[in-house]
């Protein structure tokens, strides 16, 4: 199984520009069978200005089995500034990684839950130390309930201007 969940990365360049592209529900729930704990470790974002960041995928300990936590580590890699968890979705044979999507909520510095945006794999390297993502690009995903969500996926899974920013992951040795 090919090993995927790091397109998450991708977070830092949703996050600085905002999203419009948010659903409110994930495209299904967590499921061990798309776990892929080759994942786990420290990768960096290709695209990212400062060479020192880097993100962090965990599973299990006091996070849950059956999904992914993901720190990203901002000020060269000394600030954790983005952490949640993620699964993977499969779509006619097309990997989808669900992340959710936090913003302030207006009353104080405290984030919450807005829903999710969704990464599609769109390549990935043999030994795993290399992947390439593409942001969902929908702006009309927030007012469809979880059917109808992954009813609109399945049916532009295929359309190229369906998405968005290609970023470029590497795993840290």
């Amino acid at each position: 199984m090919i090993k995927y969940i790091l397109a998450i990365f991708v977070i830092t360049t949703i996050l600085s520009t905002g999203c419009k592209s948010v659903a409110k529900f994930p495209i299904d729930a967590p499921s061990m069978g798309n776990l892929e704990d080759g994942l786990i470790g420290k990768w960096k974002f290709e695209e990212d200005t400062d060479k020192r960041n880097y993100y962090e995928v965990v599973r299990g300990g006091s996070y849950a089995t059956d999904k992914y936590h993901v720190f990203f580590w901002n000020r060269g890699g000394t600030n954790p500034t983005y952490e949640g968890n993620v699964h993977i979705s499969k779509i006619n044979g097309a990997r989808f990684i669900n992340v959710p999507y936090w913003e302030n909520n207006g009353k104080d510095a405290h984030f919450s839950n807005a829903g999710y945006f969704f990464l599609r794999i769109l390549q990935v390297n043999t030994d795993f130390t290399k992947m390439t993502t593409a942001t969902v690009h929908d702006t009309t995903m927030r007012a469809l309930n979880q059917a109808e969500l992954k009813q609109r996926i399945t049916k532009n899974i295929n359309n190229p201007v369906f998405y968005y920013d290609t970023v470029h992951f590497y795993k840290m040795k």
